[in-house]
């Protein structure tokens, strides 16, 4: 078996073929297939929103055929004030785009194409449990409130409940996070370390057997592999993704998993920091939970909405028509409403004094050329010298045309690959998290995350599953998505004349002149993170968490939820499967059979076991050992060989006490700090930005 930094560049990254069938994809950085979203209609995304608000309605899909309930639903979404809403689509961009003044982003027709594309949405919910969601081409967001029944939820809060109780004793709190969330299960702590882990080729580390049979054993891994590839070869990954993406030291460990006949998975290696022999029980239930997360995973990195009757190979849907060339001349652009006396005078008498430059040369050099014979006016005739000041009023008052929808075409959405039929001999690997945010009226806010895609390139992560267990006195809150686009875009940039492509900045909701702060970037808008909601997405969305804070300031309150990111099935990486266990407080309690009273040095001599608890301070708060033993043990060895003894770690290597797991777990932090402020820094470069007038 080959593994990246094992046996293989560490920078392996698959992106051979095509996606979705060779691969899938993952990441936010240029040079990646597949991770770049087109440019969006404002008005497009906000039919986008309006769809992922309906569906959160309850018994939405039956709702969505009663034509009272839906024209009441028609007459809210047409008759509510849209500055939230530009502010939403817009982001940090809304003061820098003017907002439509007459047009609303809403409309009729748009609105009767959501209601259309919501009854196809309907059926396949009926049919399978997911909610597609914020989709647009191969972009998709799956939700559910359904798929996780009754059962599998209450095991679930039962599985946290005895974990938050069983570590109240020595809580795990999360660096940097005010002492809020509690890691109940994390892959930072006890990571596979780069040069100090044990590890074996073969995947031969099970579950029951784990810290009995192999806890210390392995051999100690080398150094990553760095050699970069040729890069004429096209599997490998181009050289110009930052480094950053991958880390040289670290790598979380996934779980192995193998698909039953029934197409239910099972378990195979132990879940990094969940005790194999402790919690049998909570294993079955996190299989139960990948078994529902597996279809939504699916949807989301292998799935399109394709006409019902089209092609055998699914098609993209499309909402809209490309727009319209804007032409070479600015005021006679069919993207610009066309010039209108009335609503002009009305905007001076509601707004006053239209701002426009003082200079009539600064005027003529900005807006046109007065020796061009070919100058058409906006009142369609040949330009009066009065008319000259009106038109620059104009510009200042006039919105882009908004296109309308397609009429609807019924849609049905299509997995391509299934993954049981496609890696039934090799079965998933998936990373678990565990964890709690407990907030009380001491401290009762909980801040908004920072934008981030999961893991670095080592884990290969392609999609998350999120299950929100339970919430309890906690305000709503939601995760907010968003992707990066191309910055040439040609097919829009290419047919402009210089400054004719201004109304396509209304249409997409973004500047795109050069220096104009035009960051390529294409919000998708929010998903509420609501109680019992499975939610999956795609490893190639940015994503951060809203604020929230408890809902009655003066009691405490908690939100617990669980995270799976599915490791690409089509690369296999380093795994529980082939480390060994690493926590020092396992190996101590199977190497001497249990803790406080029922522990037993066994037949390790007292002076070892003296130096044992010596070298590690989480040993001997962890065993308790009774005084009984403490006061029999008897040092037979001289002072200076005790010294000697001394000298060397009796703890097995690859075995890690927690206070190293801690310093590891603060280093690992550090650079994956680096690689999102690196792609963080790339999203924000204004050397990524739009630049229109360039031509």
């Amino acid at each position: 078996m080959e593994y990246p930094g094992i046996n293989m560049d560490i920078r392996f990254l698959n992106q051979h073929g095509t996606p979705g069938v060779s691969y899938y994809r993952l990441g936010s950085f240029p040079g990646l297939e597949g991770v770049e979203s087109r440019m969006i209609f404002v008005r497009e995304v906000a039919m986008m929103i309006l769809m992922d608000r309906l569906t959160d309605k309850p018994n939405w899909d039956d709702k969505i055929f009663d034509e009272t309930i839906v024209a009441k639903w028609r007459d809210e979404a047409l008759s509510q004030p849209e500055r939230e809403l530009w502010n939403q689509i817009l982001g940090d961009k809304a003061d820098r785009v003017k907002m439509p003044s007459i047009q609303r982003i809403m409309t009729e027709s748009a609105f009767d194409y959501c209601i259309a594309e919501l009854k196809s949405k309907a059926e396949h919910f009926k049919k399978t449990g997911l909610i597609y969601t914020l989709n647009c081409d191969e972009n998709n967001i799956i939700k559910s409130d359904t798929l996780v029944n009754s059962e599998l939820r209450e095991g679930l809060r039962a599985a946290f409940e005895r974990l938050y109780q069983d570590q109240s004793g020595d809580p795990d709190y999360h660096p940097d996070a005010n002492d809020k969330v509690q890691d109940l299960v994390h892959p930072s702590m006890y990571p596979f370390v780069y040069g100090k882990s044990k590890f074996f080729q073969e995947e031969i580390v099970g579950i029951e057997d784990a810290i009995t049979k192999w806890a210390g054993k392995g051999e100690v891994s080398n150094p990553p592999i760095t050699d970069r590839p040729n890069p004429d070869e096209p599997e490998w990954l181009y050289p110009y993704v930052s480094e950053a993406c991958w880390s040289k030291n670290y790598q979380w460990l996934p779980a192995n998993l193998a698909f039953n006949e029934d197409g239910t998975v099972r378990f195979t290696s132990y879940i990094n920091n969940l005790h194999p022999n402790k919690y049998p029980e909570i294993y079955r239930v996190i299989e139960k939970l990948i078994d529902v997360s597996i279809p939504a995973w699916e949807s989301v990195v292998d799935s399109r909405a394709a006409h019902k009757d089209g092609p055998v190979k699914p098609v993209y849907q499309t909402r809209f028509a490309f727009p319209e060339s804007p032409g070479y001349y600015e005021d006679n652009s069919p993207v610009w409403e066309k010039f209108d006396a009335d609503r002009l005078a009305a905007y001076e008498a509601e707004h006053g004094h239209i701002p426009y430059p003082n200079d009539l040369d600064d005027i003529m050099h900005y807006w046109e050329d007065p020796n061009d014979d070919e100058e058409i006016s906006l009142l369609g005739e040949r330009e009066k010298p009065g008319h000259r000041l009106l038109r620059v009023k104009w510009r200042a008052v006039r919105d882009a045309v908004f296109p309308e929808p397609f009429s609807f075409v019924p849609l049905e959405y299509k997995v391509q690959h299934r993954f049981i039929d496609k890696f039934k001999d090799t079965g998933l690997q998936v990373i678990v998290k565990m964890a709690t945010i407990e907030l009380t009226p001491e401290k009762p806010d909980f801040p908004a995350g920072g934008w981030h895609i999961e893991g670095q390139f080592n884990e290969q992560i392609v999609a998350t599953a999120l299950y929100y267990v339970d919430s309890e006195n906690i305000t709503p809150s939601s995760l907010s998505f968003r992707m990066r686009t191309d910055r040439e875009q040609g097919p829009l940039q290419d047919p402009a004349g210089q400054d004719c492509w201004r109304p396509y900045e209304q249409l997409y909701g973004t500047p795109l002149g050069t220096g104009e702060g035009g960051t390529t970037v294409q919000n998708f808008g929010s998903v509420e993170t609501r109680e019992g909601r499975l939610l999956a997405f795609p490893n190639v969305f940015h994503h951060r968490v809203s604020p929230f804070r408890l809902e009655d300031p003066t009691k405490p309150g908690h939100r617990r939820f669980i995270a799976l990111w599915l490791v690409d099935p089509h690369q296999r990486i380093i795994s529980t499967a082939n480390v060994p266990p690493q926590r020092l407080d396992w190996w101590t309690e199977s190497a001497f059979g249990g803790t406080g009273s029922k522990m037993s040095r066994g037949h390790m001599p007292s002076e070892i076991f003296q130096v044992l608890l010596e070298q590690s301070k989480d040993l001997a708060n962890y065993l308790k050992p009774p005084q009984k033993l403490l006061d029999g043990l008897q040092n037979r060895l001289p002072r200076e060989l005790m010294d000697m003894v001394r000298e060397y770690s009796v703890i097995p290597d690859g075995i890690m006490t927690s206070e190293i797991a801690k310093v590891h777990r603060l280093s690992l932090m550090f650079e994956r700090s680096a690689f999102r402020k690196a792609a963080e820094d790339d999203w924000n470069d204004s050397i990524n930005d739009y630049s229109f007038c360039e031509h």
